[in-house]
């Protein structure tokens, strides 16, 4: 655990988390060189990671997502609870990829690669601490990829679990219909469309109308 200290109050105050001390102090030396930056200190585990946000409060971290072994995505989690004002950037093994995805649900504000070249480093951590989202240019086809195979996935699932009534009636909720309407549309009671309904929210494990909206437009069932 290394504290450093600041050049001034409006410096953007940065902390490095990483398990190999020259990887950390060769990205710190670099970016405390550069002007409107601070490296206010570096972690090498999860809990002087912890320690040194409630004590030096950085304004962005530089997460490695294999921290120690730590469960990477665990620790986002717990961060983006406990310091919601921290701005996250994932740095990212490159044989990894598959992570981006994950990391960007679970709360960070960009990713790049643990190789990238440190200006491209710098872009980063400028980015997000003005308030926008990173990812380096590299990872965008992989995540469109990862994207569409989640899409696929959900309407796998969708119709090896629904029977081809449910899907119909699935695809009818998620299009704005009352029971009476799907009904009218498809002949059949209003009761029997309740019944579909809930099975429809048993086997998915949805809870109202809104989440079956949302899953029908995530899995590729409707296209609003």
């Amino acid at each position: 655990m290394i504290k450093r200290g600041t050049k001034s109050g409006s410096a953007t105050r940065v902390l490095i988390a990483d398990d190999y001390p020259f990887f950390r102090r060769g990205l710190a030396t670099f970016i405390e060189e550069q002007p409107g930056l601070s490296v206010v200190g570096e972690a090498g585990t999860e809990e002087e990671l912890r320690r040194l946000c409630e004590e030096l409060r950085p304004e962005v971290i530089l997460l490695d997502l294999e921290l120690n072994g730590t469960d990477g995505l665990a620790l986002i989690r717990g961060l983006r609870e406990r310091f919601p004002h921290i701005r996250l950037i994932a740095l990212i093994t490159p044989d990894d990829e598959d992570a981006v995805a994950p990391c960007i649900e679970n709360g960070v504000d960009g990713c790049i690669m643990k190789n990238a070249d440190p200006p491209l480093i710098l872009s980063a951590v400028r980015a997000v601490s003005a308030g926008e989202h990173w990812l380096q240019r590299e990872m965008t086809g992989h995540l469109f990829r990862e994207l569409r195979r989640a899409r696929q996935s959900e309407r796998d699932r969708a119709q090896a679990m629904l029977s081809d009534r449910e899907t119909e009636v699935l695809k009818l909720l998620a299009e704005g219909l009352h029971n009476a309407e799907i009904a009218e549309r498809l002949y059949i009671s209003q009761r029997t469309v309740k019944v579909h309904v809930t099975n429809i929210f048993g086997k998915l494990g949805l809870h109202d109308r809104v989440q079956a909206t949302r899953y029908a437009i995530r899995s590729g069932l409707v296209n609003l």
